[in-house]
């Protein structure tokens, strides 16, 4: 037997949400981890929680699971308003750390998150689970072939309709909703996977506020090289709150163009196509069909692809690392400084509206 399905890695859970319920079941499904403990702020919900998924222990707190000696990684699915605070405390405490997406609610707050694992020697990981799909990792190492050329820009969108009739719903916290902190990270990750090798150079933004919350998004963000020779690199997306969008992504090269089918954030299928000349390219296509679905059904589509990301972990974990190979600290503070600077630009910064002056 492998030593995964001998001494599985065992999973504690802070919350018992939505996304949590999701992480749990994949979790039971994904071989070599198990879902140890469950912890809520009230107690019967925590319960209830671990009779439905099959967990062993759970608390009326998420304090009792990250200082459980039985639990060997501790998984934060808190709304985003608490992760900060709670992944200090795990961290303290000297637990390998998966906070969910957005890891905090400020380039400052994840830098001294990163600071503190680094300082503790703890593995930390935001929980950037599209990173982990087999179609990603493929994706990384046609690019890193140099097969599609140079990188000259890449195109993506995501888009979801938020609970206009729920003004209670965590999408409309002023301090931690709005569309960019919600999803924003998918399309601000891209970058770093398109452009390996460049630095981030500019971050221009505009959007429509609604509620108080940035509603929907079009940002673009360019990255410059060292070579000289190199032209800039550019990523530009659409996030909204206002439709379902295709979601769908376009990495385009000088020698042809990769596309991640809809939806992006799960990825099944990657599909390339090399320039034979204008308006003419060859197809090559690869599938990746997401695990085995015992469930069927989930709060949030694709989620049996956690699987991918508790196998990461799971494998960065027993290996002793701090970070995970395929979205790494320096990954999340560069989205992190992207969501901060398109927040500040569409939620009320520096205003750039031309109506007056454009029409008088």
């Amino acid at each position: 037997q492998s030593q995964s399905s001998t001494n599985p890695v065992k999973w504690g859970i802070l919350s018992a949400g939505r996304i949590a319920s999701d992480y749990a079941k994949a979790i039971s499904v994904t071989e070599g981890a198990v879902a140890l403990a469950v912890g809520a702020r009230c107690r019967t919900k925590a319960k209830e929680f671990a009779a439905l998924h099959g967990i062993d222990t759970s608390y009326g707190s998420y304090h009792d699971v990250i200082t459980s000696p039985d639990v060997d990684v501790v998984y934060i699915a808190t709304t985003a308003d608490h992760h900060f605070e709670w992944a200090k405390q795990s961290l303290r405490a000297g637990k390998p750390t998966v906070v969910e997406k957005p890891m905090t609610l400020s380039l400052s707050d994840t830098q001294e998150l990163v600071g503190l694992a680094r300082e503790n020697n703890t593995f930390l990981m935001e929980g950037m689970w599209t990173r982990c799909f087999p179609a990603m990792h493929k994706l990384r190492q046609i690019i890193a072939s140099g097969e599609l050329g140079q990188i000259v820009y890449c195109q993506g969108d995501f888009g979801w309709k938020f609970p206009i009739d729920q003004p209670n719903d965590r999408i409309w916290y002023k301090e931690s909703g709005g569309v960019t902190l919600d999803i924003g990270m998918y399309c601000a990750q891209i970058g770093r996977v398109a452009f390996p090798k460049g630095q981030l150079k500019d971050v221009r933004a505009t959007g429509t506020v609604k509620n108080g919350v940035d509603y929907s998004v079009m940002a673009t963000v360019t990255y410059q090289h060292d070579d000289e020779t190199v032209e800039d690199g550019l990523l530009q997306f659409a996030v909204t709150g206002a439709a379902n969008t295709e979601e769908r992504l376009v990495i385009q090269g000088t020698k042809g163009r990769a596309t991640l089918d809809s939806p992006f954030h799960v990825p099944e299928r990657l599909r390339i196509h090399k320039d034979q000349g204008r308006g003419e390219t060859n197809e090559v296509v690869y599938d990746y069909p997401l695990p085995n679905d015992p469930f069927g059904v989930w709060n949030n589509p694709g989620s049996i692809g956690f699987c991918h990301q508790i196998n990461e972990v799971s494998k960065a974990v027993r290996e002793g690392k701090t970070e995970c190979d395929w979205y790494t600290w320096s990954d999340s503070l560069e989205v992190a400084l992207i969501v901060d600077k398109i927040v500040d630009q569409v939620r009320g910064g520096e205003s750039n509206d031309m109506t007056k002056s454009a029409y008088q």
